[in-house]
């Protein structure tokens, strides 16, 4: 580990940059399976849904795990949380590598693969959030904007790598480069500023004191304010992945070929980076839940919007602005969490939320297909999904703070504009 024990500068930025990278790697994998999908389908001989349920798996357990990787990343740090993440990671695709039978993807996806991709998502938002009292909307949203960043590289590189590798050598070399990355990005995660005797970035942070503070997830529970940002979360995120799954099927509906309805899931990613990017520190000046509410009316928007339209350039739109709102929702919640809540317990708090409210989305895709199932057309399917937004919008109106307060908010007030 760096010697830590003299920092002459702030360190809060790197550590926002080694989220970045993280992110941007684990999830970089995760987005490029699907691009090894059909070599190894093909390969040995199996159909894609053989491959399917396992990640589909995968996806559901790391979610899970989230929770426990956020309690250890508030207790030890997330040094090491990240670099046994980041060896069981490369340990799970790199045996993918030696797959021969069916039960073998779900052992490696499923159990060391998940490992590694639960020390993403919330280690890496939860030490964020210990560095940042001020633009910490803009520090979530750069670190973030990793996510969208892996869906513009990871599958072109894969891509690249397939015309030059089988599948076999190919996920050997992947995993390979992002154990190297995420093993050097992982030396610039220090747990929060005070270990290191630092004061988190204020404005004005003359009088922040050396110490954390804020709710234990055991008192989060106890106040109403957690439940119902419990339940808007739960309406935003139960259809954030039917336009990830399921746009190039409604292109189809409207007579797009192939490529360009994959293009609608790129312009997607497109406008989750500008999301992230800009949805942060938007939060920051126009308040959390404003911004909250903003980002959860364009996603319902792009849903309902993509849902009555046929040409392409339109589709392109509303599939940026539905990507404009996914990513500033899942830049703002965290950030919301620590306004709320503190800083001394966000990784138990992050992490219990993401785990249990974030698993919901697999419900999505799944009930989408029903609704083709039954009238032969995706239509339904969005305009029932931004029907679900607009409740979560309707519960947005009701979050208050709650009562109990500590320093994040005393000294300069909250970045949340609830009373």
């Amino acid at each position: 580990m760096l010697a830590m024990s003299a920092i002459p500068v702030f360190w809060g930025w790197r550590v926002v940059l080694a989220a970045f990278t993280v992110l941007t790697v684990i999830y970089g994998l995760q987005f490029s399976f699907g691009v090894l999908l059909p070599a190894i389908a093909r390969d040995l001989d199996w159909r894609l849904s053989t491959l399917a349920a396992p990640f589909s798996l995968y996806i559901f357990i790391y979610t899970a795990l989230s929770f426990f990787t956020g309690r250890l990343t508030d207790r030890i740090g997330p040094l090491w949380v990240i670099r046994v993440g980041a060896v069981c990671l490369a340990a799970g695709y790199g045996s993918m590598a030696l797959t021969e039978t069916v039960w073998e993807p779900y052992l490696y996806l499923c159990v060391f693969a998940a490992l590694g991709a639960g020390a993403a998502f919330v280690p890496c938002n939860a030490t964020v959030i210990k560095w940042f009292v001020d633009r910490r909307g803009l520090a979530l949203g750069v670190a973030g904007s990793g996510i969208s960043v892996a869906a513009l590289v990871g599958p072109p590189l894969t891509a690249l790598l397939l015309t030059r590798f089988d599948w076999r050598d190919t996920l050997v070399l992947l995993a390979i480069g992002a154990v190297v990355l995420l093993l050097a990005a992982a030396q610039f995660m220090v747990r929060d500023p005070e270990s290191v005797g630092q004061r988190p970035y204020r404005v004005a942070d003359a009088g922040t004191p050396l110490t954390l503070i804020g709710l234990t997830l055991s008192q989060a529970w106890r106040t109403r304010t957690f439940w119902l940002l419990m339940m808007v979360l739960f309406f935003t995120w139960l259809v954030i992945f039917i336009p990830f799954v399921h746009l190039p099927g409604l292109g189809a509906e409207r007579g797009l070929d192939v490529s360009s309805s994959a293009m609608l899931i790129a312009l997607a990613g497109v406008g989750g980076i500008a999301g992230r990017l800009f949805g942060g520190p938007g939060s920051d000046r126009l308040g959390r839940k404003a911004g909250l509410a903003v980002a959860i009316g364009a996603q319902a928007s792009g849903l309902y919007c993509l849902s009555i339209s046929f040409e392409f350039a339109w589709l392109g739109v509303w599939a940026f602005v539905f990507g404009l709102g996914y990513s500033g929702v899942s830049v703002m919640f965290p950030a919301l969490l620590g306004d709320l809540f503190g800083r001394a317990h966000s990784g138990a708090i992050v992490g219990f939320v993401f785990a249990s409210v974030g698993s919901a989305a697999a419900a999505g895709p799944y009930a989408a297909s029903l609704v083709f199932d039954a009238t032969g057309s995706l239509q339904g399917a969005f305009h029932g999904a931004a029907l679900v937004n607009l409740v979560a919008l309707m519960l947005l109106v009701f979050l208050r703070v709650p009562k109990v307060r500590f320093e994040d908010r005393q000294a300069r007030g909250s970045a949340y504009d609830g009373a």
